[in-house]
């Protein structure tokens, strides 16, 4: 049985913009921009940094519905919490079994770092070296979680801002040794591939369009920033400003990147490697070399991991209190934060580690996790206008109805083309395995819904009182 319980607005929390941008900066900035942009290189050739542009653009225009739901609502437990009080108990049944595989993605930020060391301390280079340093950094930022919101917050803010210094400089000394034709359009080497996708034993493995849907992963992250709300100073006006002010970060950050490691290598002299170790190499003196790596890669990576255990605690944690999962599995300690959830991501993100799965492994199993959980999104999108029109009309970001429609739509369209291409850029048999497992989570959160005792907190707050509780 399933009974709504329509939980009040609590008191204002502590997290201000500044915090929330570091947190959605630190949230996006991760294993994406940091490995992918030498395998894109390879795909489409100059044109890498265009097409690290356009996903940046389609990136924001998959999360842009996120943008107009938080102007209008306060969200307790982010996504969930989203899905609970608009696309009602079945859709939210569903997302607390399927979102438990996000979990996984944890052990991406690890490896990815864990390589990145390896590449430029030969001792830390081998499989068990490997294995450790990850086992090592998922470990710290687990312990760090463990004391707290407050405390994972300032280590975010102190983290992302050496993070974005650091890709600053890579960019702006990058561009001023520029050696390639990079902005030539008529170069044969701006576009290798063409600019729809080329194929290799029917996966995905070339061309302007396939390196832009390779980008589009590393562009999406800061919508994530929403699970702040019952944290946040004042939610409604502070977490859409900072969902905006992330684009531009992004497009000056990420093509920054992507225009100095065009220009300073050419393909064949990345040989290859899939980081940009060479082109820092090339760029910097070994001095400044090392401290972008550790301010660069490394904390690009950190962070991800550290925001990643916050937000997938809180999200995991508002399904344990309203039922769906068992609620002594959301135990919060003195600290206030979910030890047992946190321990079970932990667990989950080392066994790809001690498996040794490549990154590109873990990506495409990533994105084809997030585009079904789109799925369910769209159809709390939808519903919002007619559940708050109140607060939708007061919002500083509303929008004509059918505007707003056309934006969900072109969401939606967006995740379906990046499930196509995550299936088609894995092997058949482990999409397939993928795609039972999500569909299988998903039955047993409609059975859950039919057989268990479950009381939705629908945890979202509209300024004008709608559906508060009140």
């Amino acid at each position: 049985m399933v009974n709504v319980i329509r939980e009040k607005e609590p008191k204002t929390g502590t997290l201000r913009k500044p915090e929330l941008f570091a947190l959605a900066i630190g949230q996006v900035i991760g294993a994406g921009v940091i490995t992918l942009i030498v395998p894109a290189i390879k795909m489409t050739g100059y044109s890498a940094w265009l097409a690290y542009f356009f996903a940046i653009i389609m990136g924001f225009i998959m999360i842009m519905p996120t943008v107009f739901i938080s102007s209008v609502v306060r969200m307790g437990g982010g996504n969930y919490s989203m899905l609970c009080g608009m696309a009602g108990p079945n859709v939210a049944g569903m997302f607390s079994f399927m979102y438990l595989t996000q979990s996984l993605c944890m052990s991406l930020f690890g490896t990815a770092a864990a390589a990145y060391l390896g590449d430029i301390i030969p001792v830390l280079g081998s499989p068990v070296a490997k294995i450790i340093v990850g086992g090592a950094l998922l470990t710290f930022f687990y312990v760090v979680n463990l004391m707290g919101v407050n405390i994972m917050a300032k280590v975010q803010k102190l983290m992302t801002w050496l993070l974005i210094a650091a890709l600053v400089l890579f960019a702006i000394v990058g561009c001023f040794k520029i050696k390639l034709p990079v902005f030539d359009f008529s170069d044969p080497n701006f576009l290798i591939n063409g600019w729809g996708m080329t194929f290799r034993n029917g996966q995905i493995s070339g061309g302007f369009m396939g390196a832009m849907l390779l980008f589009v992963y590393s562009t999406q992250g800061y919508y994530m920033t929403i699970a702040y709300g019952r944290d946040s100073e004042n939610a409604r006006r502070d977490i859409p400003v900072v969902l905006l002010l992330a684009v531009p970060t992004l497009i000056v950050l990420y093509v920054g990147v992507a225009i100095a490691g065009v220009g300073v290598l050419t393909v064949s002299e990345y040989g290859n490697s899939s980081t940009l170790v060479f082109a820092a190499k090339k760029i910097f003196s070994p001095a400044l070399f090392y401290a972008f790596i550790i301010g660069g890669p490394i904390m690009a990576l950190l962070s991800t991991l550290n925001s990643s255990y916050a937000y997938n605690s809180i999200t995991i944690g508002q399904s344990c209190d309203d039922g769906w999962l068992p609620s002594s599995f959301g135990k919060r300690n003195k600290k206030g934060a979910r030890v047992y959830i946190l321990t079970f991501m932990y667990v989950l993100g080392m066994i790809p580690i001690l498996f040794g799965l490549s990154i590109t492994v873990i990506t495409n199993m990533t994105q084809l996790f997030m585009s079904c959980f789109a799925i369910l999104n769209f159809i709390a999108y939808i519903r919002m206008p007619k559940l708050y029109p109140d607060a939708w009309k007061k919002s500083r970001f509303h929008l004509p109805n059918g505007v707003y429609y056309a934006i969900c739509l072109l969401s939606l369209a967006g995740f379906l083309v990046v499930l196509w291409k995550s299936c088609l850029s894995m092997k058949p048999s482990l999409a397939v395995v993928n795609v039972i497992a999500i569909v299988v989570l998903g039955a047993i959160g409609l059975v859950r819904g039919k057989t268990g005792d479950i009381n939705i907190r629908t945890s979202l707050w509209a300024e004008t009182g709608e559906n508060n509780g009140e």
